[in-house]
């Protein structure tokens, strides 16, 4: 039950007049825990005899089980989408945001790290205790050099879980698993090309093809614009997965580039518009050789805010489990979650979508 109080006014007091009593509204919102996910690999006894006195599986276990731990932070991190206001270049000099990111520079850090707590005091009332910054390495190295590096240390923060300082009321914290955000545009089908037409995402290179794909990354361009739009959602959104006549496969190391901790989400939101979201994947480089396509210099979403505004349960995060095997002489070893996440509709005030882009 979310108690709501816009309707409490202060009022004037008549004296020997009865008081006007207010209503408190409430709404009922709930926690589905349901994000149950697993990295599980082999080894064989083999291997560990000839690793001597190192235990790879505890080795390899500890390694696996950060990548778990990243993707549950990813997961939480992308919850900063739901902010109810947004900050970018436009909050920098007036009360509105524009929908373009921030580049930071000697002009525009000031600006932000001093009119962050501003837009959040004014726009919703908030107080400006128990704060967080998350930012991530590139961003916290850009704020340091250019507020002089006296309000923290983006090099010890790796000794610190991720605490790097204070700086704008809150404490500044490192993660490389926030969400990045692009556009590409196609402005038609692209079946008749003579040549090969390229779309590359974080260094690993898609090839839209007009035959049938058969090599590691190549999409079919279809017969419409609809189709090949199609057809690049399905391969970005399961890169490790082949689809006959659709998209063939990358090989597993590509497509863990392409996909990020915890993946693409694709979005058509126009005619040969397509959102491309990096859930949990820090930092996103895109570039096209599609004729006549383009995409937008990616954004990256950054969490300012009240500590705790996201809820979230976690039921299960076991230690790694390692299980004998019964049909081979070697060893399983998990590393899993079960966790519930979700921003309720009054946190969702309590802080915001900081944007910032790679480029000027």
């Amino acid at each position: 039950m979310i108690p709501n109080i816009d309707g409490v006014l202060v009022r004037t007091v008549s004296r020997g007049s009865a008081s006007t009593i207010d209503t408190i509204t409430d709404s009922t919102e709930s926690l589905t825990v349901n994000v149950e996910k697993e990295a599980v690999f082999y080894i064989s006894d083999g291997e560990v005899t000839q690793c001597g006195s190192l235990n790879p599986g505890e080795y390899l276990g500890g390694h696996v089980a950060q990548k778990v731990a990243a993707d549950l932070d990813g997961r939480i991190l992308y919850e900063t989408l739901n902010a109810s206001q947004d900050f970018d270049e436009g909050d920098l000099t007036t009360n509105a945001a524009t929908g373009v990111g921030i580049f930071l520079s000697s002009t525009t850090v000031p600006q932000m790290v001093t009119r962050m707590p501003a837009k959040l005091v004014w726009g919703k009332k908030q107080t400006l205790a128990n704060m967080a910054f998350v930012i991530d390495s590139y961003a916290a190295a850009d704020i340091a050099q250019y507020l002089l590096g006296k309000q923290f240390d983006v090099v010890e923060s790796v000794f610190k879980n991720g605490y790097a300082g204070n700086i704008s009321t809150a404490e500044v914290f490192i993660s490389e698993n926030l969400t990045a955000e692009a556009d590409l545009t196609l402005v038609g089908a692209i079946s008749s090309a003579t040549s090969a037409q390229t779309l590359v995402i974080n260094g690993v290179t898609l090839t839209i093809v007009t035959v049938t794909p058969t090599a590691a990354g190549e999409i079919s361009a279809g017969t419409t614009l609809a189709n090949v739009m199609a057809n690049i959602m399905t391969a970005l959104e399961d890169p490790f997965t082949s689809v006959a006549g659709t998209y063939y496969k990358l090989t597993d190391a590509n497509a863990i580039k392409v996909a990020g901790s915890v993946g693409l989400e694709c979005v058509t939101t126009a005619a040969g518009v397509m959102n491309i979201l990096a859930k949990g994947g820090g930092r996103m480089t895109i570039t096209e050789g599609i004729s006549g396509g383009s995409v937008s210099t990616p954004t990256l979403h950054c969490y300012y805010g009240k500590k705790g505004a996201i809820d979230v349960v976690v039921q299960d995060l076991s230690p790694v489990d390692m299980r004998r095997t019964s049909t081979m002489r070697g060893t399983n070893v998990f590393s899993s979650y079960l966790a519930g996440i979700k921003t309720f509709t009054d946190s969702a005030d309590k802080f915001l979508d900081v944007i910032l882009r790679n480029a000027a």
